[in-house]
């Protein structure tokens, strides 16, 4: 490989290693490979640049994004909040497993893991701490709750992934859709179990009529997903269309039903849609030049040719891969890792005749899980502040619900069915 080469992945990885931008640090090093080894011009790499955002599909992220700042100023997540409390709270455990299903439930409404942990922090941690729960635990249960937004559709990462490797997105969301439900319900499990052993409080059991009252009151939450999946899924829009309609449904019930969506709000809303959006933008600008630079060095058709020759089967490659980007996953956070390195496998797994649709999804939930495992885990330093508690007391009451995310992955990787059945049905 040309020395130029190795000085520009150098460069990245100092960049990277010094906390500069990931955006400057892939995008830097190889606009060195690009310009000096490859003979690109500055106007062919500007072009480069356009053409990695200039994606119809890609307009779906800040839609989703907006549609989930919108919901959390809208005043609708304490009707919600109050019905799965209604709902779950007389269990043992019952507020830890209204939590769970409440991070499940917000992901399909805003596909960001951000705005689920913002959210679930301010609105539930206090709670549990009043109902008696430790504050590490309801740090630790809402780090890995939120995790759930990024893995139950609409969700980001699918989005992203679906949209630079022309791979289906609204088959992407059906396919995360069991996964997601069986990683719930693993965490609910140990949620239970922890509970019980540490003998935390269960709330006063709702009457059928509080239980009615609250259910018609977040109606109009509960209504969103089916908005969004029933318009995609009957033809009526296309996941970017079903974005759009999420904010302006988001904004709607905000405005006209719960009445707490003020001017101010909106404005927060948009500036912080523009934040994300432009944070995300601007890595996968830096991240299509670097996936140029592994074409032009062959790192995926080394990769593919590597394990053509050791004869791997698809499950032993998926086993694999599962090791490999959970490995990866203490250094990277899960946006590079969509980005840059589950592209590299897409040859392999064409080649093995994997589907690509079921690779996405085990991907995902690998890089997911990297999101919360130290040292870096970002989303243990999001929670952090929201949660008022140390980042390593978060990491070890986050670790038993880390098992449930693991477990749900190897079961999904040995029964592709779990994932894949409802692509089949309605995709």
């Amino acid at each position: 490989m040309d020395m130029l080469v190795w000085l520009s992945i150098g460069l990245m990885t100092l960049l990277f290693l010094s906390g500069a931008p990931l955006g400057i640090a892939f995008g830097l090093g190889s606009g060195i490979i690009a310009m000096f080894v490859m003979g690109l011009s500055v106007e062919n790499i500007s072009h480069i640049f356009f053409s990695s955002i200039h994606s119809y599909p890609l307009l779906a992220c800040p839609f989703f994004i907006l549609a989930g700042n919108l919901i959390l100023r809208s005043g609708g997540m304490v009707p919600l909040r109050k019905l799965m409390q209604a709902l779950f709270g007389h269990w043992p455990g019952g507020l830890a497993v209204a939590t769970i299903i409440f991070g499940a439930f917000l992901g399909s409404i805003s596909g960001s893991s951000a705005a689920c942990v913002a959210i679930i922090g301010t609105a539930i941690v206090p709670i549990l701490l009043e109902s008696g729960y430790d504050r590490p635990f309801a740090s630790g249960l809402t780090v890995t709750a939120g995790e759930l937004g990024l893995l139950i559709p609409p969700s980001l990462f699918f989005i992203i992934f679906g949209a630079l490797n022309k791979i289906s997105i609204a088959d992407l969301f059906l396919a995360g859709i069991g996964p997601g439900v069986v990683t719930a319900f693993f965490m609910c499990i140990i949620a239970i179990f922890i509970s019980r052993k540490r003998k935390y409080k269960t709330g006063v059991t709702a009457t059928w009529t509080e239980r009615r009252q609250t259910f018609t009151k977040a109606l109009p939450v509960l209504f969103m997903p089916i908005l969004i999946f029933g318009g995609i899924y009957s033809g009526k829009f296309s996941p970017t269309q079903a974005a759009a309609v999420a904010a302006i449904y988001s904004a709607g019930i905000g405005l006209l039903v719960y009445r707490e969506l003020t001017f101010d709000g909106i404005k927060d809303s948009i500036v912080e849609t523009m934040k994300i959006s432009g944070m995300i933008y601007f890595l996968i600008i830096g991240s299509d030049l670097m996936g140029r630079m592994f074409g032009y060095v062959m790192l995926p058709q080394s990769i593919c040719n590597w394990v053509t020759a050791i004869e791997l089967a698809p499950l032993n490659f998926l086993l694999l891969v599962d090791i490999l980007l959970l490995v990866m996953g203490l250094v990277f956070s899960s946006i590079p890792m969509v980005i840059i390195v589950l592209p590299l496998f897409l040859p392999t797994v064409h080649s093995l005749g994997i589907d690509p649709v079921f690779y996405g999804v085990l991907a995902v939930m690998n890089s997911l899980i990297g999101e919360i495992t130290p040292p870096f885990g970002p989303q243990l330093w999001v929670t952090a502040p929201i949660c008022h508690e140390k980042i390593g007391a978060i990491a070890r009451e986050a670790a038993p619900f880390l098992v449930a995310w693991a477990l749900a992955m190897l079961l999904t990787t040995f029964i592709p069915g779990i994932a894949m059945f409802a692509v089949k049905c309605f995709g």
